[in-house]
């Protein structure tokens, strides 16, 4: 037996891999086989790199320089350690590559396929004949070769269900576990007997330790540029005391920068995961490890009737003398939303004075020339909410990079530009949402959907981790948050992406399906990005869920300040302040269909 690794990152890594000097522990006797090889794809590369040593166990000249170069720097790694050459040659030892379709393909093999696999693997035509004796390279040159004959330059076109089904045939031949990759996807096939299980493992920053160690064969992770990165790992073995999914036999997994992205589930069963354009999955699948959306977004009713009482308290230690007030208190009333009821009521007597601001927030200054130590605004609405149409089921959908005519880009520049940040951040939050881009063949919206669905399954939502002045690099690299942190992160992700994205709060009805109810007790905060033909549609980063009638849309801006729910100018007095906020969001009986 040999040892796979497979190695898929979110954005280009630069991973350590070594061996011990000593014999392989678990090897002995006459089946015992020397080498190993590493490939993956530099940076911006569609031809893959490839160093392999037929003969050396352990550490040597060839693993320093590995350690040390720059183009050893990726986001798929494909690796066959100890064991990766029957002969003591480079011809037999994996991983092996080939070009096809405009790039290069690689593949690694464990296992041992018998019988006329010349008459049972056949290859038409000269360009995938074997260079080597392994039964390897038979098996590559005939899956290539069905490639080509299908028409197919890559994995995703030739189809990972037909995939499957040619793993299963070869599979009849003896023992199969392969790790294969186009330098887009890494396919992770696990024999159908079981042998030599393999497992994969989801890292998500930030990491408790940046150093695998299993048997002789150490990962590390440690590099300076790799702290951030989300890493999925498949192997023939664990190589920690994590947590490990055993892969089921005859499972085919596919993994797109640091995240599945279709699983076979046991024995071919299909069950996608993320999908292309072309393969929107059912919401209601699901895949063991991976999170799929929260249940309240899949059940919701078109249409809500949601009743909405906001108090929010401030007392002073001394009287406050003069102050200013603002609120945007009063929910959206457009097409999608309708306002049955709205009253705003405050326990001071001022002056009050209506506008509408420049993003279109219906604004109440209050002016309070009266001393008090307590002040209270009680906002009540009734509003109707109708579920969006669904971007992902449009024909035709756009892709990045989104083009925009220059008096677009004039009226969107404020929802264009991303924070300011140091550059050195500001380009690693670029490489993650250009990975996001290319995980998923730049379709916007299905780009969006995954930047929304992974910061709700990678990040902690964590009251009091965080304080307004809490940039999107720190939730990044924090992994924690609350409301306002990932829809500041989805905002600066979408933005470098050339997206239009705003800041909008308002509230949320989570009844008794979504697992943070605590957020129906307070002002919420999510994104709305705008799409063409279409406009600006909600993204909820926080439950992992696109904006619908569980949603009520109050204020919009470039960031919290501009849609704050209150604010206010204490000119004299006051002293330590303290707020306290309470919200209830309650559904009503809509009764029957109105006219929208």
């Amino acid at each position: 037996m040999s040892d796979l690794l497979g190695l898929s990152f979110d954005g280009p890594a630069s991973p350590a891999i070594s061996m011990s000097d000593d014999p392989w522990p678990l090897a002995s006797g006459p089946d015992w086989r020397s080498g190993w090889g590493i490939a993956w794809y530099p940076v911006g590369e569609l031809a893959a790199a490839v160093v392999k040593d037929p003969v050396s166990t352990g550490s040597d000249v060839m693993s320093a320089v590995l350690r040390d170069w720059d183009r050893f720097r990726s986001t798929i790694f494909v690796c066959h350690l100890r064991g990766a050459a029957k002969r003591a040659a480079h011809r037999d030892t994996h991983p092996f590559l080939r070009a096809y379709g405009g790039r290069t393909w690689s593949i690694a093999h464990n296992g041992d396929l018998r019988g006329d696999l010349g008459a049972r693997l056949p290859i038409h035509g000269p360009e995938f004949e074997p260079i080597g004796q392994t039964d390897t390279e038979r098996l590559f040159g005939w899956l290539l070769s069905c490639a080509r004959d299908a028409g197919a330059a890559t994995l995703s076109e030739f189809g990972y269900d037909r995939l499957a089904d040619l793993f299963a045939e070869a599979n009849e031949l003896g023992t199969l576990n392969v790790v294969l990759s186009d330098g887009l996807d890494l396919i992770a096939y696990q024999d159908r007997s079981g042998h030599n299980p393999m497992s994969w493992r989801r890292r998500v920053p930030p990491h408790a330790a940046h150093v695998l160690e299993r048997n002789g064969i150490t990962l590390d992770l440690s590099g300076p540029l790799d702290e951030n990165r989300t890493a999925l790992v498949v192997s023939t073995e664990p190589l920690d005391d994590g947590e490990w999914t055993t892969m089921a036999p005859g499972q085919l997994l596919v993994i797109r920068r640091g995240a599945i992205h279709y699983d076979t589930g046991a024995l071919t069963d299909p069950v996608p995961v993320l999908a292309d354009a072309h393969e929107m999955p059912d919401p209601g699948l699901h895949t063991p490890g991976v999170t799929a959306a929260p249940v309240a977004a899949q059940r919701r009713p078109p249409e809500r009737l949601l009743e909405v009482n906001h108090r929010t308290t401030y007392t002073y230690d001394e009287p406050v003398v003069r102050s200013s007030h603002r609120f945007r208190l009063v929910p959206v009333r457009d097409r999608d939303q309708r306002i049955q009821l709205h009253s705003l009521e405050m326990s001071v007597d001022g002056v009050r004075t209506d506008w509408e601001d420049v993003f279109g927030n219906d604004v109440a200054g209050y002016e309070i020339e009266d001393p008090f130590t307590e002040f209270s605004i009680v906002a009540r609405s009734i509003v109707r909410v109708r579920e969006l149409e669904d971007p992902s089921r449009r024909a035709d959908r756009p892709t990045i990079p989104l083009v925009w005519m220059p008096w677009q880009r004039q009226m969107m520049l404020p929802y264009l530009l991303p924070p300011e940040l140091p550059e050195i951040q500001l380009l690693e939050l670029s490489e993650l949402a250009t990975g996001f881009a290319e995980r998923n063949r730049n379709d916007l919206w299905a780009t969006l959907e995954d930047m929304n669905v992974t910061i709700h399954r990678d990040f902690t939502y964590h009251p009091g981790a965080t304080t307004l002045a809490t940039t999107p690099w720190e939730v990044y690299t924090k992994r924690a948050g609350v409301c306002q942190d990932f829809a500041n992160l989805l905002i600066c992700l979408a933005r470098l992406t050339g997206i239009p994205a705003r800041y909008r709060t308002g509230y949320i009805y989570t009844g008794a399906d979504y697992e943070n109810t605590m957020q129906s007790e307070a002002s919420h905060a999510w994104v709305e990005v705008y799409l063409p033909h279409l406009g600006w549609r909600g993204l909820d980063p926080t439950n992992g869920c696109v904006v619908g009638p569980d949603h009520v849309r109050v204020a919009c801006g470039r960031n919290y300040i501009d849609a704050t729910p209150t604010a206010g100018t204490i000119h004299r007095g006051g002293g330590a302040e303290s707020l306290h906020v309470e919200v209830r969001v309650e559904p009503l009986d809509p009764g029957p269909p109105i006219e929208w």
